[in-house]
């Protein structure tokens, strides 16, 4: 049974997904990956720095892997949100080039990917063993979906999409979205995010006492600005919610009924609070800075 493990490094951290090319862990996500760009072979098999490493379980050997990406800055960010619940909502994807990337073609990949389950016999030699980060829903599709920068910088790209879970497969408390924008000409990760479902995190995601019922989403982008940005805000199904942002003397400067984009254009420097609040009472906060 052939599979292997592929790390996504960000901000000094790792995501590594477990994809099996057959038996019951085969998905054609991981096959079009593997055959579209990582086509390689044993395991387990490390792509850190654009390249394969057949690194074996020598750990020193994925460690230096993963100190050589590290030391090469990432012009690319990626924030990810998520509004619905347990059965399916929408994510919000927020890609932002600080500068040209020079890259002719970029796809956005997604996954949204499970722990803590037992391999069964189907397994095989993985029988009784724990998995970890085995993708399950693929938000972005199997082929990914394609973004596009065209200036000037830094410029946000936004990415809408549906996910639908199966609360009896799928185990919320368990789930984790992971999120990269691959170079399809190099077939090098440009950055990655990894993000926890559902706890509330520094995404900016917020859940109902951590029973996965997210309160809503709040993101601005560029970030920071020099005074033009836009606010994007959704809430759940049913719900209605307010957005407000204030200065750091507590005065509000703008409010705004949630649910689309809303541009700004602040001309004073500094940071401004940003506060989302829903008719069910839950609160999200972000906040962006104003520079020149």
């Amino acid at each position: 049974m052939k599979n292997f493990i592929n790390s996504y490094v960000t901000q000094g951290q790792m995501a590594p997904m477990i994809w099996f090319l057959n038996g019951p862990g085969s998905n054609g996500f991981n096959s079009h990956l593997w055959n579209s760009y990582w086509s390689t072979g044993y395991v387990p098999t490390f792509v850190a720095d654009g390249v394969n490493v057949s690194a074996g379980w020598n750990q020193s050997t994925w460690t230096n892997h993963v100190n050589n990406r590290l030391a090469v800055p990432s012009y690319l960010t990626i924030e990810a949100n998520m509004v619905g619940d347990a059965s399916g909502g929408t994510i919000t994807y927020n890609i932002t080039a600080e500068q040209d990337l020079g890259a002719s073609s970029l796809k956005l990949y997604s996954a949204i990917v499970q722990s803590n389950e037992i391999a069964t016999s189907a397994y095989g030699v993985y029988s009784g063993q724990t998995l970890a980060y085995m993708p399950k829903v693929m938000p972005c599709g199997t082929a990914g979906t394609a973004i596009q920068f065209t200036g000037p910088y830094p410029q946000t790209v936004q990415v809408v999409k549906p996910y639908t879970l199966n609360p009896s497969v799928h185990i919320f408390d368990e789930l984790d979205l992971v999120s990269f924008v691959l170079n399809t000409g190099t077939e090098e990760a440009m950055n990655a995010a990894f993000m926890d479902v559902p706890d509330t995190n520094s995404s900016g995601v917020a859940s109902d006492n951590g029973v996965g019922v997210f309160s809503g989403v709040l993101s601005a982008w560029p970030n920071p600005t020099t005074g033009a940005f836009s606010v994007s805000s959704s809430v759940p199904a049913g719900k209605t919610g307010i957005v407000e942002i204030f200065d750091v003397t507590g005065r509000s400067i703008e409010q705004f009924t949630a649910g689309s984009v809303h541009n700004m254009n602040i001309e004073r420097t500094g940071v401004y609070f940003i506060r989302l609040t829903t008719s069910s009472g839950g609160t999200v906060r972000s906040q962006i800075a104003v520079v020149r």
